[in-house]
């Protein structure tokens, strides 16, 4: 059986003319390419972003 992971992602959030924010978040599951995926998806979602307007800076395992 797969066991259930953590890790913790760095992304940086540039919207049209606006200054970039980075965040910090932490992100679980078996899987980290399809759980940052889903987590991304949602962010561009609630923020009405581009694709293009994210950027991850960085995923480590904790």
């Amino acid at each position: 059986m797969m066991q259930k992971k953590k890790w913790f992602v760095s992304y940086a959030v540039k919207p049209k003319e606006q200054e970039t924010k980075t965040f910090h978040t932490f992100i679980e599951g078996l899987d980290v390419e399809e759980e940052l995926e889903k987590h991304i998806f949602e962010i561009k979602e609630l923020m009405e972003l581009e694709t293009e307007e994210i950027t991850v800076i960085s995923v480590s395992l904790v």
